[in-house]
């Protein structure tokens, strides 16, 4: 079978930085083909090539055996390659419908936009998602969840030979995930090939019939995943055994003064009387599916959203919480579950990034300065304890990978000198040996008597890094799980709504 897709020797410099060296691949028709490799590897720029974003230092790329050279996304849509990114590519003040055929609307005869067309083809497209979303309502309103899904409707929606993806499924609960490898299946019956990017390797194992491995810029291996095992892959994609990674420092008794207390909280059309406490020296874990209220939760803790009810107290004392300010005040920090549109300032510095919400100045002559030596200082902290892979203090943000910008927004949070850290999907969109590098940070700031709230979709991860477990259903509490407790059928079945649980773990009649 000839491939619909292949590269030959791509090559990409960056300033300097070779980010691809020499990498060959090719798609076949009617095959899930799974790229990995940990952030940095060059996954996203061969699929920025592929997709038109950027072009190639050296190389060919090849649609259907003819050598394609694309100036932008486009051109690349038009010879039909579209692109599912992990960063959401939308307009949030355009509609839903709007968003799904930008760039692609049909019209009529006489040039003007066909809105009947749009309006049902988006609706046709929705349905085969299962999403219940006004097809009028401005995706600005829409949740994380949502958006990923209108992504994924957008490629849906056009007549594509080639559709690349780039971590779909990072914000899905898991019923939109069992729905969209439905879709992919679909897909492959159709012929259309389907190049997916993922650090899930359940998923991976689940949907792909081949596999491609990138190392910093160059291809280790292809191969059929029939015969591979989740280890194997993670060999290939490290260049060094898990089991010599996967150490993290335990925990130790840090005391048990409370930290956080929260009653009675309510968030209208979110929550209601949402009541637990956080102690200093430990991690709460926060599990629901999209919708649960888990989200609201810690955005309210950190002032992004309004209380309707209840009390919420740090450290004994009552705690208004109105906005950032007052919660970073009060020691609270919080990492943003969107990295891109409320976590990262995309036109400024690593230095800057890390550094905005700690006051370093000196007085100088009557005049508070900012301490530019305090700041490379705890520049070099940050980068020696979180394993920051830059080149510069002074580099863009955008310039570093999702991994590298994760850590600054978890540096940012340490130089706030909060101690009650908010985490919201800490280890998303990041590679396995990033994932486990946080994990393993997580556990030895709580060693040393930090206190944790960590919302994650990624069960797994919550029963890695959980001393307890609330988790959420339809904006209430359904349970708070106790260590030994903590497994992912516990956690899925109360997430579901199969009973509430009080903290001992039984179930309430």
């Amino acid at each position: 079978m000839d491939p619909v897709l292949q590269v030959v020797k791509i090559k990409k410099q960056f300033a300097g930085v070779r980010a691809l060296d020499g990498v060959d691949f090719d798609l076949l028709p009617g095959e899930v083909h799974a790229l990995m490799g940990e952030n940095g590897a060059g996954k996203s720029t061969l699929i920025n090539i592929i997709s038109g974003l950027i072009r190639p230092t050296s190389g060919s790329v090849f649609l259907e055996g003819r050598e394609v050279h694309f100036n932008n996304s486009m051109d690349a849509k038009r010879a039909g390659i579209s692109t599912i990114t992990q960063e959401f590519n939308l307009v949030p003040q355009l509609t839903v419908a709007e968003n799904i055929f930008l760039g692609r609307e049909p019209v009529h005869a006489g040039g003007l936009i066909d809105w009947k067309t749009i309006r049902e083809r988006a609706e046709r497209t929705l349905a085969v998602l299962g999403l219940d979303v006004g097809l009028n309502q401005r995706v600005e309103y829409l949740d994380v969840g949502d958006r990923q899904l209108i992504e994924i409707a957008k490629a849906l929606s056009g007549d594509f030979r080639v559709i690349m993806m780039d971590e779909p499924t990072a914000a899905l609960n898991a019923a939109e995930v069992d729905r969209l490898f439905e879709i992919i299946g679909t897909l492959k019956k159709q012929g259309v090939a389907v190049l997916y990017v993922s650090h899930r390797l359940n998923e991976v194992f689940r949907i792909a019939d081949r596999i491609t491995v990138l190392r910093d810029g160059a291809r280790v291996a292809t191969r059929s995943l029939a015969g591979l095992h989740e280890d194997d892959v993670v060999t290939m994609m490290l260049g060094r055994s898990l089991a010599r990674q996967a150490a993290v420092v335990a925990t130790t008794d840090a005391g048990k003064r409370t930290a956080l207390s929260v009653r009675d909280l309510s968030v209208a059309g979110a929550l209601r009387d949402v009541s637990f406490d956080l102690s200093y020296g430990e991690v709460l874990g926060c599990a629901g599916l999209i919708g649960s209220g888990r989200f609201e939760l810690l955005r309210t803790l950190f002032g992004l959203q309004q209380r309707s009810g209840g009390d919420i107290k740090i450290e004994g004392r009552p705690a208004a919480l109105r906005n950032p300010q007052e919660a970073i005040r009060a020691g609270v920090a919080m990492l943003a579950e969107d990295r891109k549109t409320e976590g990262i300032f995309p036109d400024l510095e690593v230095l800057e990034n890390l550094m905005i919400t700690s006051a370093t100045t000196k007085e100088r002559k009557g005049k508070l300065l900012i301490d530019t030596d305090d700041e490379q200082k705890q520049y070099q902290e940050m980068r020696d304890l979180l394993d920051i892979k830059a080149f510069s203090p002074r580099q863009l943000i955008t310039k570093l990978s999702g991994g590298n910008q994760q850590k600054v927004m978890i540096g940012r949070a340490l130089v706030s000198k909060s101690r009650i850290l908010l985490l919201n999907e800490p280890t998303r969109g990041v590679d396995v040996g990033t994932k486990m590098e946080i994990h393993a940070l997580i556990r030895r700031l709580v060693a040393q008597g930090f206190a944790f709230l960590v919302s994650s979709s990624d069960v797994p991860e919550l029963v890695a890094v959980s001393d307890r477990c609330m988790v959420f259903s339809a904006g209430r509490m359904t349970g708070t799980l106790a260590k030994e407790q903590i497994t992912e059928d516990t956690i899925t079945a109360l997430a579901i709504g199969r009973g509430i649980m009080e903290e001992n773990g039984h179930e309430q009649k």
